[in-house]
């Protein structure tokens, strides 16, 4: 094999390929070699040096503090998010997307069932008034509303979570295909894209949903209350 050094002089050293790898990135699999560190050390001339150490943790959170704790003025410390600061603000922008995301699908959640129960007392005034006319107060109109409204939020949650929770397993074995990888300059990224449920966004939006159409149920539930008994009777 001949190998270009670090001082332009062409070295034949002889190099046994033990295997070929793939991380399924081939933006990092086209440019990587992995060999012993003598060798790398013989090819470069480095003799015993080396001018990268990765530290491997279990814990991507303990990244800060042993960098702190590693700090020296000697060499230089750099953690996975510096190394890797275009790929985090690109995380970022797409979790600052999905929040977006995730409020115009409540505003719209919320609109519908507005509008559903607004429907609900219209066609229903002349029951509403005969529940007045026999004596059933506002509160309990009001928290009849409020019952349907918590029933539509539960069908909703629950079908919600069976076939998002079904979508995402079937696309976690499967993934998004990339159209081409080598495009993205300075990412690492696969050829596949494989999408996870967090648990903490499920109930999270779960909460959410719940709040959502309780707040959004409280004009109809207010107008049902408020109908007149007489006027509710005769209304068409």
């Amino acid at each position: 094999m001949l190998v270009n050094t670090s001082d332009g002089d062409v070295d034949e050293q002889l190099f046994t390929v033990r295997g070929v790898y793939s991380t399924n990135t081939p933006a990092y699999d086209e440019n990587t070699v992995f060999m012993p560190l003598a060798k790398a050390q013989a090819i470069t001339r480095a003799e015993n040096h080396a001018s990268l150490i990765f530290v491997l943790l279990q814990n991507q959170d303990q990244a800060e503090p042993v960098a702190a704790a590693l700090t020296s003025s000697n060499y230089q410390i750099k953690t996975w998010q510096q190394l890797n600061e275009l790929t985090t603000q690109l995380e970022d922008f797409a979790n600052a997307f999905m929040y977006m995301f995730y409020l115009i699908i409540l505003g719209i959640t919320a609109t519908v069932v507005t509008n559903t129960l607004v429907m609900a007392v219209y066609e229903r005034t002349r029951e509403i008034g005969i529940l007045s006319a026999i004596g059933m107060k506002g509160r309990r109109i009001m928290s009849q509303y409020l019952t349907e409204a918590a029933l539509l939020a539960t069908g909703g949650v629950i079908g919600g979570l069976i076939l998002g929770g079904l979508g995402v397993l079937y696309l976690s074995r499967v993934g998004f295909l990339l159209p081409t990888s080598s495009a993205y300059t300075g990412i690492l990224m696969g050829e596949r894209i494989y999408p996870y449920l967090a648990p903490s966004d499920a109930i999270g939006l779960t909460i959410a949903a719940y709040v959502i159409t309780l707040i959004a149920s409280l004009y109809p539930a207010v107008l049902a209350a408020r109908m007149e008994p007489v006027e509710a009777l005769h209304a068409q």
